[in-house]
């Protein structure tokens, strides 16, 4: 009979207390912002290095040009709207036992030799991973708000509903109602279709770069089974990424809760995202506890900045099933 014999790693592992400030935090507040994957697929516009509060001002022009006359007359076609976008401090901060991600660690060292990368020490390890998961939780936040983040895209307090859409960074967007009945496969066309039809009536959004549907990843599974029943012709069978509902892009959004039916229409740069990284206020942390209390816990902390805004106020449609 064969014995294997387990290898027994070593859990005593220094980790020097550190705090980044300023750029030395940026790896892992910027880490932890472009985590959200709203941010990192360029679905919103990212603003960086605001300080407090910054104001969006949005121009546009219609119907210059008029008959050359003597004096010519003031077309007044100049519109200016102007948002103000303010940041909302944020805190993480979390107590991680060096012998439970030890594990974790090693076999992400030998991930990234296999790869040709340097291996993290420790230390970048636990922050990185830090970073990962707060990126994740920002991406929530972005979009449904809380009583710390009172500004979100579809409310201001956690709760997508009629009360929380009045209250979000989209109260101006119209509203489409798409009728009491719960989206499935059966009904996810003529839903799209109510919203796609109340966004003909804003004008020019429709020729904005990258104008499309942002919508749950449930109601995105919804969308490609419709396309893939239909079956009479080619472009039905579309893959995860990159499917179009009538030329305009579907995007599926995790921070839009799978338990709501509703979705968003606009275009990335009217979703504004604003955050404190490269302004030299941000902020990481690592305490090794163990050294002082017994424990075998090391303290982690990002202190940050975000917040959300709409550059033009009724440059979208929201569309929902309750009232």
């Amino acid at each position: 009979m064969n014995l294997v014999k387990s290898q027994k790693y070593n859990f005593d592992i220094d980790v020097t207390s550190n705090t980044y400030v300023g750029e030395l935090a940026l790896p892992y507040v910027t880490a932890a912002v472009l985590g959200a994957e709203t941010i990192n697929k360029n679905r919103v516009r990212l603003m960086e290095g605001i300080v407090g509060k910054a104001v969006i001002n949005g121009l546009s022009f219609t119907d210059v040009i008029q008959e050359a006359t003597c004096a010519g007359a003031d077309g007044a076609d100049l519109t200016l709207t102007t948002q103000t976008l303010t940041l909302n401090d944020l805190m993480v901060k979390e107590v991680i036992c060096r012998k439970t991600i030890f594990p974790t660690f090693v076999a992400a060292q030998g991930r990234m030799s296999r790869a040709g990368n340097i291996p993290p020490t420790f230390a970048e390890f636990l922050m990185s991973a830090l970073a990962a998961q707060t990126g994740t939780s920002l991406e929530n936040l972005l979009w449904q708000g809380a009583a710390y983040f009172p500004l979100g895209f579809l409310s201001n307090d956690g709760t997508i509903d009629e009360a929380g859409i009045d209250a979000s960074a989209c109260a101006d967007f119209t509203e489409a109602d798409t009728g009491a009945t719960a989206w499935d496969a059966s009904n996810i066309l003529a839903t799209m279709n109510t919203v796609f039809n109340a966004a003909q009536s804003t004008p020019g959004i429709l020729q904005k770069e990258g104008c499309g549907f942002y919508v749950s990843y449930e109601a995105y599974a919804f969308f490609l089974q419709a396309m893939a029943a239909q079956n009479t012709g080619p472009g039905y069978n579309q893959a995860m990424e990159g499917a179009t509902y009538l030329g305009y892009p579907v995007y599926p959004t995790p921070g839009i809760p799978n338990t709501v039916d509703v979705m968003v229409f606009t275009y990335p740069d009217n979703l504004v995202v604003g955050t404190n990284a490269y302004s030299g206020n941000e902020e990481a942390s690592l305490i090794p506890v163990y050294q002082y209390d017994g424990s075998d816990n090391v303290k982690a902390s990002l202190d940050f900045s975000v917040g959300v805004q709409v550059a033009v106020p009724t440059d979208g449609v929201v569309g929902f099933n309750f009232s």
